[in-house]
């Protein structure tokens, strides 16, 4: 992963992000959250241009409605867009049994993002351990691989779904 240019990107975000190590930024609220973007290179499906995405909420403080906080995020996402043409893989943090929340609050920021249109998400739930979990994969429409990349994506969601059939003969 290319790394993100963060002089252009503090001139779009509310909150100033820093680079916290390689691939990881961080930047704090006016609640005094600090949150921590991780981006790491996935090769689970594809074997590269795949970025795992996350978002941490590093001092684990109650983090109110703050729409500052999602253009923050938003404004990382299109920074990783402008700097590298590959695929977002994201999950929702199971540590807490809150993971459904935070799909549905995920998708509404999505939603209510002024350049939403220039995304494919696709959101599906796997389970893993007897536990939900909330995938997505967020890549952009004009990607030339589109297609394909959301076949391989349900291609692989379908591993967690389909249960293999017994098909065992007996002479």
């Amino acid at each position: 992963m290319k790394a993100l240019n963060l002089n252009r990107l503090n001139l779009h975000a509310p909150y100033s992000v820093w680079l916290v190590s390689k691939d990881n930024y961080g930047f704090r609220s006016s609640h005094d959250v600090v949150f921590r973007i991780c981006f790491v290179d996935d090769s689970t499906i594809w074997h590269e241009g795949a970025v795992e995405f996350s978002i941490l909420n590093e001092n684990m403080k109650a983090s109110p409605n703050d729409k500052k906080v999602r253009e923050t995020i938003f404004s990382i996402i299109e920074e990783f867009f402008l700097c590298n043409s590959g695929i977002l893989l994201y999950q929702c943090e199971t540590g807490d049994n809150r993971q459904s929340l935070r799909d549905r609050l995920f998708l509404r920021w999505f939603n209510e993002y002024k350049y939403h249109q220039r995304y494919f998400i696709k959101v599906s739930s796997i389970i893993a351990e007897g536990q939900v979990n909330y995938v997505a994969i967020i890549v952009q429409k004009d990607n030339e691989h589109l297609d394909a990349i959301i076949r391989d994506f349900d291609h692989f969601i379908g591993f967690f779904t389909d249960k293999p059939s017994s098909n065992s003969k007996t002479d």
